[in-house]
């Protein structure tokens, strides 16, 4: 079967991925880090006032969805197949940095599940991917200011834009 295929595929690439990233970020070392410490508290803060801000209504609406990031249904869903979280390397290693994941449950992409999900998502309120961060659905939208929010998200795509690989990895320019 060509789709059970594919599925097997985007399984190994978000498990690659995420060695990767593990690697690269336990290589880092001297201003390389220490530059990373400082954009990683940047995007948490950022992150931290979003999710301060919706939680609330999170918390009311989304336990009883069957949308978004639980994913049952593929067409309605936000998740990137072959993605670990929705995070690409940037907003990964943002919020990798100091901090110790909950390990991916690589088995849930099998059922379109986000690998960080578990009856909710199982990373910290501060270490959330950009995707995931900036996703609102229809319902969630009508309720919040999102005119606020838009003004944080926005915050947060210039952090990650303005992110240097460069200074990450301590090559000097």
């Amino acid at each position: 079967n060509s789709l059970q295929r594919k599925l097997q595929h985007d399984i190994q690439l978000a498990r690659k991925k995420f060695e990767g990233y593990e690697k690269l970020y336990e290589g880092l070392s001297g201003d390389g880090k220490k530059y990373l410490q400082n954009e990683s508290k940047k995007y948490k803060r950022t992150v931290l006032s979003i999710q301060q801000l919706v939680l609330p209504s999170i918390q009311r609406n989304c336990p009883s969805c069957i949308n978004c990031c639980k994913l049952y249904t593929p067409e309605l869903s936000i998740y990137i197949a072959g993605s670990l979280g929705c995070f690409d390397f940037v907003d990964y290693i943002l919020v990798r940095c100091d901090t110790v994941l909950p390990d991916p449950n690589f088995s849930n992409i099998e059922d379109n599940l986000c690998a960080f999900w578990d009856d909710g998502c199982t990373l910290p309120h501060d270490c959330r991917s950009f995707l995931c961060t900036k996703y609102f659905c229809d319902k969630l939208e009508k309720e919040l200011d999102m005119k606020l929010i838009s003004r944080h998200v926005k915050n947060l795509q210039s952090i990650m834009d303005n992110f240097s690989f460069r200074k990450c990895l301590d090559i000097d320019t």
